[in-house]
């Protein structure tokens, strides 16, 4: 009697065990299989990012990098791109942005390209883009060029900017649109993400493109 007792016991805590182990199982392969699910539309809209329907295919005008390269429609390709129109004097929102994507990106297996394409081409030189650059992320890039060029390319992802009269004489700023502009694999225009930004919304937003 004693001996079945003591079987009844261990077949017992077996149980529980293998249950325990079950439950774990199951809430790391729920984990794995939601983590890389695509965001719904309505999902992605209450994070901020506006997703169309159909992608827009967009034509990239004669621009360069912070590397002096040309870019090319194959820069945009094989991975999702995040391009910020923004300028290296910007006072506060360039670079906020700039640290709040680099906090996103962080630890992410298969981060986006971030790239901040300048609206000050007359100060933003590539040799400029990459020192301001290299102070958030040394995997950001810059893009410049000539003032028609970079407004052709605005034009077509609904970026708005212009000068703006500084305090000093002969002096300016530049006021832009503050939204993230999100590109596709495919290199196709897909969608914007809204102002203002938090590290957990955009980290949130690129694990479900």
């Amino acid at each position: 009697m004693h001996n079945d007792g003591q079987k009844a016991g261990i077949r017992k805590t077996l149980g529980i065990l293998v249950g325990i182990i079950v439950v774990m199982l199951s809430l790391i392969f729920l984990n794995y299989v939601t983590r890389d699910v695509a965001l719904s539309a309505e999902q992605a809209a209450k994070l901020g990012y506006i997703r169309f329907e159909q992608p827009r295919n967009i034509t990239i005008p004669e621009l360069v990098t912070e590397q002096g390269a040309r870019v090319l429609p194959l820069h945009f390709q094989g991975q999702w791109d995040l391009l910020y129109f923004g300028f290296t004097a910007c006072p506060d929102i360039c670079p906020t942005t700039l640290a709040v994507l680099n906090q996103a990106v962080l630890n992410l297996e298969a981060p986006p390209q971030i790239h901040l394409v300048t609206v000050d081409p007359e100060q933003d030189t590539p040799a400029q883009l990459a020192r301001y650059l290299a102070s958030f992320n040394s995997d950001f890039s810059g893009i410049t060029g000539a003032h028609e060029q970079i407004t052709q390319l605005a034009i077509q992802l609904n970026v708005a900017f212009g000068k703006v009269p500084g305090a000093e004489p002969g002096g300016y700023t530049v006021d832009h649109t503050g939204s993230i502009v999100v590109l596709d694999q495919a290199g196709r225009y897909a969608g914007f993400i809204k102002a203002p930004h938090q590290p957990a919304q955009l980290q949130q937003i690129i694990i479900g493109l």
